[in-house]
């Protein structure tokens, strides 16, 4: 249906301009199905997967701070990335 639409614009331009439509269609076409995948990819951040929130290392930071204002001496480690991935 996009062509279709778009072929009646394309042609108040100039009669020979009604070929435009097929490239045309063809980028708006790629431009909502790219951001139909970049949505659903990023749906749910909370699934550990490597475009995420780092959860993980998050809550170990924040625990690292609060030990270190309650002056405690026994810290643990950072969390440290996994192939490149910090979870």
């Amino acid at each position: 249906m996009l062509p279709l639409g778009m072929l009646n614009e394309f042609s108040k331009i100039h009669p020979d301009c009604s070929w435009f439509a097929i490239p045309f269609s063809t980028i708006v076409s790629w431009v909502f199905t790219t951001m139909d995948r970049v949505g659903e990819a990023t749906e749910n951040p909370f699934e550990g997967g490597p475009n995420d929130i780092p959860m993980a290392s998050m809550s170990r930071t924040i625990e690292i701070d609060l030990r270190e204002m309650l002056e405690q001496t026994e810290l643990p480690p950072a969390i440290a990335p996994n192939n490149n991935i910090v979870l």
